[in-house]
């Protein structure tokens, strides 16, 4: 008896320290650049995953896939990533299966919510606050109520001597036109309260390194996605369909480039594209289609990787695939001087 007394102490002695170790982190959220002066990121995106679906399985062993081959310290999901719909819909056990593959490998990841991920009965509310609460995840809402949107948070990147180099940041680009009484249909925009939020964020945070850079990460391409693509500058990968952006354009893209400081941003939502284009030295990126049970004309999923380096206003990307083959890897933003 007081072995098994002492065995049951041990055992929760181990599970009130790992959740000490996961509440500290989520309280800290610092993220640094490691010993090799590089910090990876790998962007997972449109996996509409739920559990029980055909092809779910291949969801989750493409994420095991690229996190094993890959090793990165941080992942970010843009959007879509478990989708369904119906009173009965198993949104939230969706969520645990896929985030503990991500879990067992103690990589920090972030949210940001596509235009499907509330459509089975839950809230992008509660699904903040359920996610908030798994280990590792460093999803927040920075905005509060007074911007518009769930999930608008900025995660520094320190370098060595502890002084932020990168702002890595998830905005939510919401669902679906909210003006289609007067004829707009489609998907929403950014409402000028997340743009603002944005400007007045990233300013604040230039006052500490007036040299960080920004990158930023949502769902819904902006209509700039479809002008870099057309303009015949640089661009690599492929578009296998039209853009789905929003048919209002308010401005976000504008103050990207008015801050001065933004390498780029990375959306899903159009599974068929994985392109980079670039307008006025800013990368705009797709990500991979990563997931199993909705449309995809490409042969493999897989994810987007980018490589950030200290001291450097550039970063690497390529795609890679399930199957470990490694595409359009390329530094940005382009300059043909290199």
């Amino acid at each position: 008896m007081k072995n098994k007394h002492i065995l049951y102490s041990l055992i929760v002695a181990i599970i009130s320290l790992q959740l000490s170790a996961f509440n500290l982190f989520a309280q800290n959220n610092l993220l640094s650049f490691n010993n090799n002066n590089q910090f990876k990121i790998v962007q997972f995106t449109d996996c509409h995953f739920y559990n029980g679906g055909e092809k779910s399985p291949e969801v989750l062993e493409n994420i095991k896939a690229i996190m094993e081959a890959e090793k990165p310290d941080l992942v970010i999901l843009t959007g879509d990533i478990v989708t369904g719909s119906g009173d009965n819909w198993p949104t939230l056990a969706s969520w645990e299966l896929l985030t503990e593959v991500l879990i067992q490998y103690k990589t920090p990841y972030a949210v940001t919510f596509g235009n499907h991920d509330d459509e089975a009965q839950i809230s992008r509310k509660e699904l903040l606050k359920y996610l908030s609460k798994r280990p590792y995840c460093v999803i927040s809402d920075e905005g509060g109520d007074e911007v518009k949107g769930i999930g608008n948070y900025v995660l520094p990147i320190y370098n060595q001597n502890e002084i932020v180099e990168k702002l890595i940041y998830c905005l939510d680009s919401r669902s679906y036109s909210l003006a289609q009484n007067k004829g707009v249909d489609g998907y929403a925009w950014f409402d000028q309260s997340q743009i603002r939020w944005f400007a007045r964020t990233n300013q604040s945070w230039l006052t500490k390194n007036q040299n960080a850079q920004s990158l930023l990460f949502f769902h819904i391409p902006l209509p700039e996605y479809k002008q870099a693509f057309d303009n015949g500058g640089f661009r690599n990968g492929v578009r296998m369909e039209d853009e789905c952006s929003p048919k209002i354009n308010t401005g976000m893209f504008s103050e990207m480039v008015l801050q001065g400081n933004v390498l780029g941003s990375f959306v899903g939502h159009d599974h068929n594209n994985n392109y980079v284009a670039q307008l006025f030295q800013i990368a705009l990126c797709y990500g991979y289609f990563s997931g199993g049970n909705s449309y995809c004309d490409l042969p493999l999923n897989g994810a987007r990787i980018i490589l950030l380096e200290e001291n450097k206003r550039t970063f690497t990307t390529w795609l890679r695939r399930i199957d470990g083959k490694i595409l359009y890897e390329v530094e940005l933003p382009y300059s043909e001087k290199k």
